[in-house]
C-alpha cells in the first residue's frame, strides 16, 4: 500500500503571485471599508489595467458610525482606488443574517445587472457576522444562478478574501503597486481608524501574505474558485477549504 506524500509548503500555499481572471468585477462589501481593508490594492491594481469594477456595499455601517458619514468616507475610498462610487444597500449594520431570500434575491439582480465575471465577497471564515451571511448568501445565490452547478451564469468566478481574520488562500496578489491607493482611501475611514486598528491589520496581513512570494513585500489573499464549483460545494466543505473547523458531530 502505497503512503500519500506528505504536504510541503508549496502544496499548501501559492509561491507565486496571480492577477485575477475576468474583465468586469463585482465587489460586495458587508459594510462601508470592508472592500478597501480587504482588496484595496488588488482593485486599484485592476483599474490600472483596465478593469472594470463595480463596488456594492451591503449594509449601512450604522453600528460603527453615522450611516451617511459612512456613505460619503466610501465615497470618497472608492475615488481613491479609481472606481466609480459605491452602490449602497443601506441594509441594517449586523442584520445579514436575517435577511435570507430577500438578500440572494439583491445578489441575483445585481448578477444580471452587472454581468461580473468575478464577484468578490469576505470568507465564510471571518469574524463578523455579516461578512460571514454575505458570503453565505452569495454561495446560494450562485447555487441557485447556476442550477446547483449545471449551467455556466455571470458570475464565473467566486474569490472570497479576508478582513479580519485568515483564510487559507489559492491565490496571492503581489499588492505594492496599489498599496499607496489602498492607504489613501483606507483614510477616507477615519473614524472607523480610530474605532479599531483595521489598517495596522490590513498591514500585517499584507506582509504575512508576502512571505512566499518573491520580489513582493505586500500581497492580499484569495481563495478563488469557479462559480459553479462553489455552488457544488456545501457551505460547511466550502468554509473548511478555507480553514473553518468542522463542528464537531453530535453524539
Amino acid at each position: 500500500m502505497t503512503r500519500a506524500r506528505f504536504p510541503v509548503e508549496s502544496d499548501l500555499i501559492p509561491y507565486a503571485a496571480s492577477v485575477p481572471p475576468g474583465s468586469r468585477w463585482l465587489v460586495l462589501a458587508p459594510h462601508p471599508d470592508d472592500e478597501v481593508f480587504g482588496v484595496g490594492a488588488t482593485v486599484a491594481l485592476a483599474v490600472a489595467r483596465g478593469v472594470e469594477v463595480r463596488v456594492v456595499i451591503a449594509t449601512d455601517g450604522g453600528a460603527q458610525g453615522e450611516p451617511a458619514e459612512r456613505e460619503g468616507a466610501a465615497a470618497a475610498a472608492a475615488a481613491a482606488l479609481g472606481v466609480p462610487p459605491p452602490e449602497f444597500w443601506r441594509l441594517a449594520d449586523r442584520s445579514l443574517h436575517q435577511a435570507g431570500a430577500a438578500l440572494r434575491r439583491r445578489l441575483a439582480e445585481a448578477f444580471a445587472r452587472l454581468v461580473p465575471d468575478v464577484v468578490f465577497v469576505p470568507s465564510p471564515v471571518e469574524l463578523h457576522p455579516d461578512h460571514r451571511a454575505l458570503a453565505l448568501a452569495v454561495q446560494r445565490a450562485v447555487r441557485a444562478a447556476t442550477l446547483g452547478g449545471l449551467r455556466e451564469r455571470p458570475p464565473r468566478w467566486v474569490a472570497a478574501y479576508e478582513v479580519s481574520a485568515p483564510l487559507a488562500p489559492n491565490f496571492l496578489v503581489a499588492a505594492d503597486g496599489g498599496w499607496e491607493a489602498k492607504r489613501r482611501a483606507g483614510a477616507c475611514y477615519a473614524a472607523q481608524l480610530a474605532f479599531r486598528r483595521y489598517g495596522e491589520v490590513a498591514e500585517a496581513l499584507a506582509v504575512l501574505r508576502a512571505l512566499t512570494l518573491d520580489g513582493a513585500t505586500r500581497a492580499e489573499a484569495l481563495h478563488l474558485l469557479p462559480a459553479r464549483r462553489v455552488a457544488r460545494l456545501s457551505s460547511r466543505r466550502w468554509a473548511a477549504r478555507m480553514g473553518a473547523v468542522p463542528a464537531p458531530a453530535a453524539r
